[in-house]
């Protein structure tokens, strides 16, 4: 499926960049009189006898709830947000997917033979999947996914330079913190150099990075994993958790660590997936 979309459809950039989807979905929340209360922190979700939701008690304040859709991950969701009698663990306990390091770089120059999406793949990408999940990482020679939005919106780059969002794929943080940023920049820029016979550094005039801790401060994800659980078998897909708790009788779920899975396409999809749910199940 995915090699489908990206030979024969392509892959497309939203009008103004990635984040006029968020900017939409608010105004879309607007238009529909949704109240949203930003920088409220989930305290506790607490569960009645009835077996289901009967607040959300958020800075000391508990709000009650017909329905509740949770979008953060499952682990953290059932681990810190719910009683443990309604965990369930074998899901809990599967192996969580891979995370990602990226370079946000600043270039004082452009590259005619870059484009929107470049990929510069390992000579051996299933030794680099092995490296992922051993101590042996980082590899000497990872894959870089390399986005530049400036080559289609000329005003995300001064003129004559160019912002790279540079991407590779590392282990997601499971109980250590992370000790191979200088090894792997080293490799990246290694790569990038060889590649483009170029020298990189002297072209990076600004800097910032986004490693796994920083993805699961921001986004509640475990470990910074990027797919919830990790899909080690052909019916990984169809053993994710679903929209809705079996146990929680007005509790929906969406985001990446459910089904249909992670990515910003599939992510929506849960919600509208969950969005038919609640509207069907309301009707009874």
């Amino acid at each position: 499926m995915i090699s489908h979309l990206e030979f024969n459809l392509g892959a497309y950039l939203p009008n103004e960049g990635m984040h006029q989807i968020t900017t939409h979905l608010v105004k879309l929340t607007e238009e529909a009189n949704v109240i949203i209360k930003y920088n409220s922190k989930v305290d506790t979700i607490e569960v009645g006898s009835n077996s289901r939701i009967a607040f959300i008690k958020c800075n000391d304040v508990n709000y009650a709830f017909d329905i509740v859709a949770s979008d953060v991950d499952i682990h953290v969701l059932y681990k810190y947000l719910l009683p443990k009698s309604f965990t369930p663990k074998k899901l809990i306990q599967q192996e969580k997917s891979s995370s990602a390091y990226v370079f946000y770089w600043g270039i004082n120059k452009e590259f005619s033979e870059l484009g929107l999406h470049n990929i510069l793949f390992s000579d051996d990408y299933k030794k680099e999947f092995d490296y992922l999940f051993s101590k042996q990482f980082p590899i000497d020679d990872p894959t870089i996914y390399i986005n530049i939005t400036s080559k289609y919106c000329k005003a995300d780059a001064p003129e004559g330079c160019e912002n790279w969002f540079v991407m590779v794929n590392v282990p997601h943080n499971k109980n250590r913190s992370i000790t191979y940023e200088t090894d792997l920049r080293k490799n990246v820029i290694n790569k990038i150099n060889t590649i483009l016979k170029t020298t990189i550094e002297k072209h990076i005039i600004t800097e910032s990075t986004l490693s796994p801790v920083d993805i699961e401060n921001q986004t509640s994800s475990f470990g910074g994993s990027l797919y919830g659980n990790s899909s080690n078998n052909k019916f990984a897909a169809f053993l994710r958790h679903s929209n809705f708790s079996s146990t929680i009788k007005n509790l929906y779920l969406v985001g990446g660590s459910v089904h249909p899975g992670g990515g910003i396409p599939l992510c929506l999809f849960s919600a509208k997936i969950a969005s038919q749910l609640i509207a069907e199940r309301e009707k009874k």
